[in-house]
């Protein structure tokens, strides 16, 4: 399976349809942005340590609880979880941060009136911030997001009826990055393209 592949695809007018997090871009490159954002409201606190903390205990741990433990381990700060949630769910950035090299080349090979479209689980205003945060080299009215938590989340199929012509789609391919994803096409009788069978070629 190969950009090629997909480039190829298109040409065929076959439909592709992208998830974002960790499909399209690195949703760390959005996540780090923000937990340096929340670690600059500290007051006694050095921001770096804050900054560290928070990346350290994602990349170890998750996200479960991430903002409970900041607030627990610097209890002199202002941290609260009510706080650091908005600070997230609020943060956006102009074209700060770059598509994953797959999709740049994509991109490269197709027609230049491709439309990009996505499907995308997650808290609908914070997905929306992150595709303004992304710089997709790509002009901005030939992409199209359908937040699926705005309906019903991945795997169910309703998101998918709220792409423009959905229904006119021929042999339409999902192109994401986990079990939810590849869920999502099998309740859809698509064909799903995983695309870290892709990244771990690179």
């Amino acid at each position: 399976m190969t950009v090629e592949y997909l480039a190829e695809q298109t040409k065929q007018k076959r439909q592709l349809i992208f998830d974002l997090d960790n499909t399209i871009y690195l949703e760390t490159d959005f996540l780090f942005r923000v937990y340096n954002e929340i670690s600059k409201t500290s007051v006694n606190t050095n921001p770096k340590i804050v900054y560290e903390f928070l990346k350290k205990t994602f990349l170890n741990e998750g996200r479960n609880n991430l903002f409970n433990k900041l607030e627990n381990l610097f209890p002199t700060e202002s941290f609260s979880v009510e706080k650091s949630l908005y600070i997230m769910r609020n943060y956006r950035c102009d074209s700060c941060i770059d598509t994953l090299p797959w999709f740049k080349e994509f991109l490269s090979k197709i027609s230049n009136n491709f439309i990009i479209k996505i499907i995308t689980n997650g808290r609908p205003q914070q997905q929306i911030n992150k595709i303004n945060s992304i710089n997709f080299y790509w002009p901005k009215n030939l992409i199209e997001i359908v937040t699926a938590s705005s309906y019903k989340a991945k795997p169910n199929i309703e998101s998918f009826y709220h792409l423009k012509d959905a229904k006119k789609f021929i042999s339409p391919i999902y192109v994401g990055d986990s079990l939810i994803d590849k869920e999502f096409c099998k309740n859809l009788n698509i064909e799903f393209y995983d695309i870290k069978r892709l990244l771990n070629n690179d």
